[in-house]
């Protein structure tokens, strides 16, 4: 979008929600850690000083790629000369039993908001009710053993033994269990061994128990249990093990790559409809370097946006366009305060605190504006000086 600023076009960006959402940093609102407006700006904002844009609030019901027009719930249909899907992901259950009704996916702002009140309405649950503890009220199951994993169950743990231990000082800290459970082998498998090995020292230091070769097999509301036969106690389960193509993607009548993403070009397009481009989670971007068809991380979503922007900028300046190139600048997760993991190209690695200083600088330079970043810094400041999170209280409407 911005980077169609000065062309001569008019931009219509049209979103179900009228505001930006920054995931990356969702597991934070989850934990408390960061309100809600750290990680959502309004998009109006964001567009004000942009005279060739609109922004309409709607949601999109279907496209009809070869009569090139969108359709929305209640906005006239749009035709277009040029279409941008960004349509973001979905979480993908791989069929487990219950997990749509009882699990908590964390992948938008309403996601983290819920798990949030979840978790303080269990532990003010069990703090009028104590009997509710040995039934696992406090447990947590977090599935997926990569960065959103790993993240959320450090987040937790950090949550429960450092700020809960004081509101409920009558509740035993060792009664609250949070399990990261993963299908495969080990967790990180993107990383080297050395950050391995350190995320494992990291989470058991929080107190966080670690079961990789498991699978689970059903969710209920208080009851998760595994493919090996193993059930465990707990009231939450937090899901972090995978994305799809949402609906709208299903529903194009493409053929689709694995995990429902649509296979682009070298230039972000759809083969048989060069008008349209793909960007973000939905698109399967096969990497030039690699042959590898790169993961759904925030860094190639930038990336991918920005390239679809300059390239028709400069088609509508009768300008060449060129492919796109990925810049990988690394791979990273923090674990908590203190402890992070970082792979750059090239293989080196940094961990701890070195580590969770760059981490806090990349994300905060990827926020969307200034006001974003001071924020972020505040609640992250605040937190580290006091050890407390000003965003756990739950408000109801």
């Amino acid at each position: 979008m911005q980077k169609l600023e000065k062309s001569d076009v008019e931009i219509v960006v049209v979103d179900k929600n009228d505001y930006h959402t920054f995931q990356p940093l969702l597991y934070q609102v989850a934990t408390g850690l960061l309100e809600q407006p750290a990680v959502g700006h309004p998009l109006r904002d964001l567009i004000h000083k942009q005279e060739n844009t609109r922004f309409h609030q709607d949601r999109v019901t279907s496209i009809d790629l070869g009569a090139r027009e969108v359709q929305f719930a209640e906005l006239e249909p749009l035709a277009y000369d040029y279409l941008v899907l960004g349509l973001g992901a979905e979480v993908n259950f791989f069929g487990v039993e219950g997990a749509a009704e009882h699990a908590f996916p964390l992948y938008t702002l309403v996601d983290a908001v819920r798990l949030k009140d979840h978790v303080l309405e269990k532990w003010e649950a069990a703090d009028r009710h104590p009997e509710l503890i040995e039934d696992g009220a406090l447990n947590v199951v977090v599935v997926g053993g990569g960065p959103t994993g790993i993240e959320t169950a450090g987040a937790l743990a950090e949550l429960y033994h450092g700020v809960f231990s004081k509101d409920y000082p009558d509740i035993a800290k060792e009664k609250a269990r949070i399990r990261l459970v993963e299908a495969g082998p080990e967790l990180f498998p993107m990383f080297k061994p050395d950050i391995r090995e350190y995320t494992e020292k990291a989470l058991a230091k929080r107190d966080v128990e670690v079961m990789t070769g498991e699978i689970v097999e059903q969710i209920e509301p208080t009851r998760v249990t595994l493919k090996s036969g193993t059930v465990l106690p707990a009231h939450t389960l937090v899901w972090g093990a995978g994305l799809q193509g949402n609906e709208l993607v299903r529903s194009l009548g493409l053929e689709l790559e694995k995990g429902n993403r649509i296979a682009v070009d070298d230039e972000l397009r759809i083969p048989a409809h060069p008008e349209v481009y793909v960007v973000g989670d939905i698109a399967a971007i096969t990497d030039q370097k690699t042959s590898q068809v790169l993961p759904q991380l925030g860094s190639v979503a930038l990336q991918s946006g920005e390239h679809a922007g300059e390239t028709i900028a400069h088609l509508v300046a009768g300008k060449k366009t060129k492919p796109f190139k990925y810049r990988d600048k690394g791979t990273m997760a923090t674990i908590g305060r203190g402890s992070a993991v970082v792979q750059m190209l090239g293989g080196r690695t940094m961990k701890g605190k070195a580590a969770s200083m760059a981490w806090g600088t990349v994300h905060l330079a990827l926020l969307p504006t200034n006001e974003d970043r001071a924020k972020a810094v505040v609640d992250w400041a605040g937190a580290g000086f006091t050890h407390q999170r000003a965003g756990r209280i739950t408000v109801k409407t």
